[in-house]
């Protein structure tokens, strides 16, 4: 799809109006429901959707590891939305004149949506048999602070050893990153119904689970690690592929997104370089926990042993 370079013009009309503000504070959470609140009725369903699934359609982006995304490009069809968003005072325009939306992916976790949003668990927003062709979100990944000398083949350790660059990561700062981990706890094991390939905890008590696959060597897309993942109690869930085509990964994510029990899921490709990785599908808190007492439980006994481990360092 072409992108309209519409940048220059956006910048003249909003750089002089545009704040920017402590989106940090808690303040900030109170200021935007009442902003989405205001949106007009397309712009409000389209925004509602990608932040209720975690993903953007029609704009070239860079997510922040905080979840703060930055369109950098975008087509005709959301000319109207990004022009909207920014008079708004939920986007703004930065010192490059790229439009940024704090927190961006962090919103549907932070806030109630169903405040501001049109929708239920009856009214999904996907509509059964779409395709949806979700724009790529970049995230760098950082240099590292000292040399690796290490060459994994390991595609799961290479991963791991890059998730441990970032200090922040979805959902907090890491404080713990395992590779293959197919229990937890000392006195009352927890056993996942599937390996864990990297686990990374954050100093919010979060867990984030990680399936990494190459779907050029396995016929398998790893979409049933992530239903183990989340039945399993853990906060966060994540699909990983290799880079392969394009096709490929549009089709993975749509299995994603028409999966009810897996639509929580985050789903990202990483190039054979590993220097930067494509979400097109961020993580969305998950929501099983709310659903089935007995997920709720495990969900107890993985943050029993995730406050060990923080109140031990």
């Amino acid at each position: 799809m072409p992108f309209d370079k519409l940048g220059k013009s956006i910048k003249e009309t909003n750089q002089l109006t545009t704040p920017y503000y402590e989106y940090e504070s808690d303040n900030y959470w109170r200021k935007i429901i009442s902003k989405l609140s205001r949106l007009s009725a397309g712009t409000k369903a389209v925004f509602c959707r990608w932040l209720k699934y975690g993903f953007m359609e029609g704009v070239q982006a860079e997510a922040l590891p905080t979840g703060t995304v930055i369109i950098t490009d975008w087509s005709s069809e959301v000319d109207s939305l990004v022009h909207e968003l920014i008079s708004s005072g939920i986007a703004f325009l930065n010192d490059n004149g790229y439009v940024e939306i704090p927190l961006m992916m962090s919103l549907a976790d932070q806030l109630d949506l169903s405040l501001v949003c049109d929708y239920d668990d009856s009214n999904s927003l996907i509509n059964d048999g779409e395709i949806i062709y979700p724009s790529p979100m970049v995230m760098k990944v950082p240099h590292s602070k000292e040399i690796i000398e290490e060459s994994y083949d390991d595609l799961t350790r290479s991963m791991a050893s890059v998730i441990k660059r970032f200090d922040y990561y979805l959902s907090g700062k890491i404080i713990h990153v395992g590779v293959n981990v197919k229990s937890l706890g000392i006195m009352s094991t927890i056993v996942f119904r599937s390996p864990i390939d990297v686990l990374v905890i954050t100093n919010n008590r979060s867990s984030i689970a990680h399936r990494i696959l190459d779907p050029s060597k396995t016929i398998h897309r790893g979409l049933s690690a992530l239903e183990n993942y989340l039945m399993d109690g853990v906060d966060y869930a994540v699909l990983i592929h290799k880079y392969t085509y394009y096709e490929i990964h549009v089709e993975t994510f749509n299995k994603i997104i028409g999966r009810q029990y897996i639509r929580d899921s985050g789903f990202a490709i990483v190039p054979n370089e590993l220097d930067y990785i494509i979400f097109l599908k961020w993580p969305r808190m998950n929501s099983l926990m709310a659903k089935s007492q007995s997920i709720a439980n495990r969900h107890s006994l993985i943050n029993g042993v995730v406050n060990f481990m923080i109140n031990a360092r």
